[in-house]
């Protein structure tokens, strides 16, 4: 499961742990064996105290930490018996805006380890996208076994065309652009809502006017060996009242085979 948790940290600095307590109630009903998040917020303070909180209220014995230079941290956790075999941080000096994590995880069942890489791609400048992109490309190479989960800040190709947006369109241009994850596409890695057929909005829910727009910002792309089993994004309100407010997006799930 990877989940963008707005800006749950930052309040719990401020005394303020209602969308934290709304965030462990969902991450604790549905127990993914791996969960990814982004927007960390605060985590790193302290000794990491706030990421050491989140893992044992979400129930993990274990977990890593990437401490972002814009501050919008993330974190990898797993239950056991997965095991990791590696973990790799991108240096500040090499990050374009949030960076990126390479977590190697031996899980029981599958053909070799997975290797799971979380972003968070730039949020303001489609040009700094492209780049990233290509990092992403040459990060999670098609012949690997992976995962890249991430908030890409950017719409996929064949998604509904969004509003028009300075942070995702270039300046005099019509459309979105797309060239950030058609690089993914054309490198040979998979588009797992596409591929499945659900290309439902994870933004778009949430009462803030500059996140009105339902489009699906949060995604994963998988290699070619990777067999998924199912996919969906978590959006029941039925089953999970918290969802409206505990973030501004909803988290997405994949099983794999």
């Amino acid at each position: 499961m990877f989940w963008n948790l707005y800006e749950a940290g930052r309040e719990m600095t401020r005394g303020d742990d209602r969308r934290w307590r709304e965030q462990v109630a969902v991450v604790q009903r549905h127990r993914p064996d791996i969960l990814c998040i982004t927007e960390g917020w605060e985590w790193d303070l302290d000794d990491e105290a706030l990421f050491n909180r989140a893992r044992e209220e979400f129930g993990y014995a274990h977990g890593e930490l990437y401490v972002a230079k814009s501050g919008c941290h993330m974190a990898i956790m797993w239950q056991d018996p997965i095991r990791l075999v590696d973990m790799q941080r991108q240096p500040h000096s090499h990050a374009w805006w949030h960076g990126v994590y390479r977590a190697t995880l031996d899980i029981p069942g599958q053909p070799e380890p997975l290797t799971v890489l979380g972003t968070h791609m730039n949020p303001f400048d489609p040009t700094l996208r492209r780049i990233e992109g290509s990092w992403l490309r040459a990060g999670m190479p098609a012949h690997r076994h992976g995962i890249i989960v991430m908030d890409a800040n950017i719409i996929p190709p064949g998604d509904p065309e969004p509003p028009y947006l300075i942070s995702t369109h270039f300046p005099g241009e019509e459309f979105a652009d797309r060239v950030p994850l058609q690089v993914l596409t054309e490198a040979g890695l998979i588009d797992v809502g596409a591929s499945v057929g659900d290309r439902s909005p994870t933004l778009g829910h949430y009462g803030r006017p500059a996140v009105r727009r339902s489009v699906r910002l949060d995604q994963a792309w998988t290699t070619p060996s990777v067999k998924v089993e199912a996919y969906r994004v978590i959006d029941d309100l039925s089953v999970d009242p918290e969802l409206d407010h505990a973030s501004d997006h909803r988290p997405i799930w994949v099983e794999i085979g």
